[in-house]
């Protein structure tokens, strides 16, 4: 009985039933899947951001995928003047449909960049579209 049981959950994980791959697991989406961050930046690392964002989507175009990353803006208001905020930024990383690729060297130097420049505070993932 044991061993019938372990062939069909091999079987089921061999046919991806089972497997969790990809920004939303299992979750089928018919648009782009997408993860939202909302980092705080660290005090004069707004440049080191920007930077890991940048090396960011590089990696990927590197590695032939077409996930795109993207930095926003955010503002804020102080005496009715509008300034950006430098103390805080959100990323939006629109995967590619192709697997992600290895984490290599590259990927390690980008991750690092951004932990030494920034706080995540908040991630959505979610399918665009």
């Amino acid at each position: 009985m044991i061993k019938q049981l372990g062939a069909i959950l091999l079987a089921l994980a061999a046919t991806g039933a089972v497997a969790q791959t990809g920004p939303l697991g299992a979750l089928q989406c018919t648009g782009k899947p997408v993860t939202i961050r909302l980092s705080i930046i660290k005090p004069g690392q707004l440049a080191l951001f920007k930077k890991a964002v940048a090396d960011h989507q590089a990696w990927y175009a590197k590695n032939g995928n077409g996930t795109k990353v993207a930095m926003v803006r955010l503002t804020k208001r102080a005496g009715g003047a509008l300034s950006y905020d430098d103390g805080t930024a959100m990323t939006v990383v629109t995967y590619d449909a192709k697997p992600q690729p290895a984490k290599d060297a590259g990927y390690a130097a980008f991750v690092k960049e951004y932990q030494d420049s920034s706080t995540v505070k908040d991630e959505h993932r979610g399918c665009l579209g």
